[in-house]
Order: C-alpha cells, then sequence, then structure tokens
C-alpha cells in the first residue's frame, strides 16, 4: 500500500486563521468527531497537528513514546522537545517511584487514604461549593499518605501552587521563547522551586519515614538517589496525579446524583462491605465498576499528544518529524465501533462481565505506555472510596444537573456550573 504524506493527509484546511478553529473551540470533541467521520482515523487537524483516532495506532504511537516520540513539548519552553538525558532521568524518577504506587503496595496506606478523603468530605458538610474547585486540595491530601508519613501542609500548599501555575500556562496555550522574559514563565519556575525547597529538607531529614512512603522508599535505597530523580519520584509524580484525580473526582459527584439507582446500589454494596480499605476492587466490585465507568463516560485527560522527534508511520500515513500527533481518550470512549454496548449510555455495569466491554485500546484514561500513569489502580481506588464514602455517609445535593456543562479544557475535562451540597445521612 503507498503512503501518504503528511501534505496528503486529508482534514479542514486553512491554517492558524482558519474558520475551523472557531467551530473547534466552540466544540472541540463535536467538531473532532465530525473530522473523524468526513476525513477518517487520521487526519490533519492544522499545520504541523495530525489527529489520530483509531486505538491501534494511538497505541503505537504511545508504545514508541520515549523512543520516536514525546510528550507535547512545554510551550513555556519555546516548545523545546526534551534532551535524551533528561527523558533517561525522568524514567528513573518513575523507576524509583513505581513500587510506592503499584496495587500490592497500597492496603498498607489506604486506610490513611480514606481518613483524608472522610475527613475533607465531613469538612464541606452543609456548605455549597464547586467541586472543581475544592477536588485539586482534596485528592492533595487523599494523597499525601502514600508520600509522607505525617501531614505536610507546606507541602500540600506548594504543590497546590504549582499545579495551578501549570494549569494557568495550558490556558494561556502561547508558545513563549525560550529568550523571551515572561511572567508566567517566572510563576511556574517560582512554584517548581517552592515544591523543591519544600521537599529537599525532608529527603536529608533522619527522621523514620516508614518504608511504605514514598519517602520511605527514597531513604531507603543502598545509595544516595541523584536530587533530581528524588524530586521527581517525591514531588512530580505527585503534581501528575492530581489533575487527573482531581477532574475525575468531580465527575464521581455528578454520576452520584444524576443516577440515584447507581447510587442506591453503591450505597448497599458498601454497607455490607467489611472492610473496604484493603482492597476496593475486591471488597467493592460494583462501586469499582462505576469508577471504571465514570473514567469512560469523562475521561480527565480528554485529549493527549506526542511529538514525533523522527518520522511516524501510522497506517498508510508517514508523518514527518515534528508533528503533534494528538489523540482524544473521549472520542475513543464513546466511539460505537470500539464499544458495542451503547457507548452514549451510562452504564457501570458494562464491568461486572468476564471479558473487557471494548476493543483493545480503546479505554485510556491513564494512557499507556512507558509514560502511562503509574498509579491507576491508586486513582481508581480513590474515587472508589469517595463514592462509597459520599453513598453511605452523606445526602448529595447538585441542583440544576441538566444546566451543568462539560468543559474540554486544555488540560482536563470537568464539570462547568456544578453547584453541590453534602449533608450527613
Amino acid at each position: 500500500m503507498s503512503q501518504r504524506s503528511k501534505e496528503t493527509i486529508p482534514g479542514p484546511r486553512g491554517g492558524i486563521l482558519a474558520r475551523h478553529l472557531t467551530a473547534y473551540e466552540a466544540d472541540p470533541a463535536g467538531f473532532l468527531d465530525d473530522c473523524r467521520r468526513r476525513y477518517g482515523d487520521v487526519f490533519r487537524f492544522d499545520t504541523g497537528v495530525v489527529v489520530v483516532t483509531d486505538p491501534d495506532l494511538v497505541a503505537e504511537v504511545l508504545a514508541r513514546t520515549n523512543r520516536d516520540s514525546v510528550p507535547n513539548a512545554n510551550p513555556l519552553q519555546g516548545g523545546r522537545f526534551p534532551t535524551a538525558e533528561q527523558t533517561r532521568r525522568w524514567m528513573d524518577a518513575r523507576q524509583l517511584a513505581a513500587p510506592t504506587l503499584r496495587s500490592a503496595a497500597l492496603p498498607a496506606r489506604l486506610p490513611a487514604v480514606r481518613g483524608a478523603l472522610a475527613a475533607d468530605l465531613d469538612a464541606l458538610d452543609g456548605t455549597w461549593f464547586d467541586p472543581s474547585e475544592v477536588c485539586w486540595a482534596i485528592c492533595v491530601r487523599a494523597l499525601l499518605p502514600l508520600y509522607l508519613p505525617d501531614e505536610s501542609p507546606a507541602l500540600v500548599d506548594a504543590v497546590l501552587a504549582s499545579f495551578d501555575a501549570a494549569r494557568d500556562t495550558a490556558e494561556a496555550a502561547v508558545r513563549v521563547p525560550s529568550w523571551m522574559p515572561s511572567r508566567l514563565r517566572r510563576r511556574v519556575r517560582d512554584a517548581d522551586q517552592r515544591v523543591r525547597d519544600t521537599i529537599v529538607p525532608m529527603l536529608g531529614d533522619g527522621a523514620p519515614a516508614g518504608t511504605d512512603t514514598m519517602l520511605g522508599h527514597i531513604r531507603s535505597q543502598p545509595g544516595a538517589v541523584p536530587g533530581d530523580i528524588a524530586m521527581g519520584a517525591m514531588g512530580f509524580t505527585l503534581l501528575g496525579a492530581i489533575g487527573t484525580m482531581g477532574a475525575a473526582w468531580c465527575w464521581i459527584l455528578y454520576y452520584l446524583a444524576a443516577h440515584p439507582e447507581v447510587a442506591d446500589r453503591v450505597r448497599e454494596e458498601a454497607t455490607a462491605a467489611p472492610d473496604v480499605s484493603g482492597d476496593p476492587a475486591r471488597a467493592l466490585p460494583y462501586t469499582w465498576a462505576f469508577a471504571q465507568e465514570v473514567l469512560r463516560a469523562r475521561p480527565p485527560a480528554w485529549l493527549l499528544g506526542r511529538d514525533a522527534v523522527t518520522s511516524v508511520t501510522l497506517g498508510d500515513v508517514e508523518v514527518p518529524a515534528g508533528t503533534a500527533i494528538m489523540f482524544s481518550p473521549y472520542l475513543l470512549h464513546h466511539d460505537e465501533r470500539w464499544w458495542p454496548d451503547d457507548p452514549q449510555r451510562f452504564a457501570p455495569e458494562r464491568w461486572l462481565g468476564a471479558g473487557r466491554p471494548h476493543a483493545p485500546g480503546a479505554y485510556l484514561p491513564f494512557a499507556s505506555g512507558p509514560r502511562g500513569c503509574l498509579g491507576s489502580h491508586l486513582g481508581l481506588a480513590v474515587l472508589a472510596l469517595t463514592a462509597a464514602h459520599i453513598a453511605t455517609r452523606k445526602r448529595l445535593e447538585v441542583p440544576g444537573l441538566d444546566a451543568v456543562t462539560t468543559y474540554f479544557g486544555p488540560s482536563t475535562l470537568t464539570p462547568s456550573g456544578m453547584r453541590a451540597r453534602l449533608t450527613p445521612r
């Protein structure tokens, strides 16, 4: 089969001032899905940007990460790709963090995670709140027991400030040459430095940390861990987790309110379970399925991408180096070709069968490949524990559900216009 170059890939034309950019901004997911139906599973969105909507091709792109492609370049760094050494050291940090975040290591710390979640949910009692405003702090505090043996308000504040700066950068979506002064760059760097300044003293502290925490695991290494690798494992895996976790936490509340019959079933299951902290996947199979379905219906990282550092062949398309290859878990999760049981329907029970309810590679709430999320089991556990606590301990009010819209942000998918209130049951 002959290959097509990037120039011959079908798609909307017209460059940066084209009308299709306005149409995309008005309805991002709808516009991309319309392009998929019109142009096929590989289409050119704009100059230097190709979108892929076939799960097999997406899997190829993700599997080649660190070799033929890298995560999309940081716009505040002028769009520069990470060097091979930077990539190697980040992968070393991931390897260092992995034992603490793998599913087998979680039961020892999940009771503390559950306690942190319960305390934050109880603190919301009786007040009206926007879930998208409180979720990030709740998720940081819920994850912290995996990193430290004790509470650390300073680290919570530093991580939240860094996350806010990164989100504002993504919203700005502008490339700033590395030589140009930039308030955004200064804010991001200052926030990252604050995280470093908070964590470095912990790494050098001789006080016991408990080997089941990230800090204890790092201290237990036979040799000295390089500072940037320890920092990556301690601080930046935490930063990477809260975007996905926080956005999904909002949707847990939304779907509990939108589907009272689902909330009732979660309540019945959680009430009957003797212990939900050790392994929620086993203790709460329906609640776990509910969390999986929330991540399918509203994947927090709805649009992901890789930058090709070498020429990449996708099917019969030759994509040259320097091209941004984008793909959307949201589109994959709602494509009837990959989900035979009506993907537009919210149905936790689809996950309770013996086989998977989708085509291979069509479920990507945590991405995959060398840069896939280390804490996928942890993320699902936090969401399941949140759902179980609310269903059994709280009355949840979300007025005006029909008016709640989905905000397709540059980094996360969150509900817009949602107000909620929790009261003790």
